[in-house]
C-alpha cells in the first residue's frame, strides 16, 4: 500500500514532535515490514529544512532529515502541475504541488494533519493516527515501538 506523506509528517518525525512523531514512527515500522511504502516530495525536505533550521543547528536538521531517507521514497514535484496550481483556487501553491505529486505517484492515501489540505486533496487523506486505526480495523495490523533492555 502506497502512502504519500505531507511536510508536517516529516517535520513531526525529524523534530520529534509528540504525540504526532510516534504515529509517523509506527508508519516507518510498517514500511520496514513491507506493509506500506512511504513516499514524500523533495519539496517537503526543502520546506522542513527551512522550518526546522530556524530553531535548530543546520547540521542537526540535515542529520535528522537524512535519517528519514532510510524509510521514505522521494519523488519530485511535477512541472506540469505548476500552471494548474497557479490557476487553481488553492490558497497554498505548495500544498497543491505536493497533493498532486501524491496523485501522480499513485498513492492510495495522503497522510497529513492539515485539514484544509485533506479536504482538497485528490487522494484520500487522513492523519497518521487515523491511518493506523484503518490498518488495525481493515487489515488487523498493529504497530508499536518495543523498548529493548540495555545491552550488557
Amino acid at each position: 500500500m502506497k502512502l504519500f506523506l505531507d511536510t508536517n509528517a516529516l517535520i513531526d518525525l525529524a523534530a520529534r514532535r509528540e504525540p504526532f512523531a510516534s504515529d509517523v514512527k509506527k508508519l516507518c515500522i510498517a514500511s520496514y515490514f513491507g506493509d506500506v511504502q512511504l513516499w514524500i516530495s523533495t519539496q517537503s525536505y526543502a520546506d522542513a529544512y527551512y522550518v526546522l533550521g530556524r530553531s535548530a543547528p543546520k547540521s542537526e536538521v540535515k542529520g535528522a532529515l537524512a535519517a528519514t531517507l532510510e524509510f521514505f521514497l522521494v519523488v519530485g514535484t511535477f512541472a506540469a502541475d505548476l500552471k494548474p496550481a497557479l490557476e487553481s483556487d488553492w490558497d497554498d501553491v505548495e500544498d497543491y504541488l505536493i497533493a498532486h505529486s501524491a496523485r501522480r505517484a499513485d498513492a492510495q492515501f495522503f497522510i497529513t494533519r492539515d485539514k484544509a489540505l485533506a479536504e482538497k486533496c485528490p487522494v484520500p487523506a487522513m492523519t497518521a493516527a487515523e491511518f493506523l486505526h484503518y490498518l488495525e480495523r481493515e487489515k488487523g495490523l498493529v504497530y508499536d515501538e518495543v523498548p529493548l533492555p540495555p545491552s550488557r
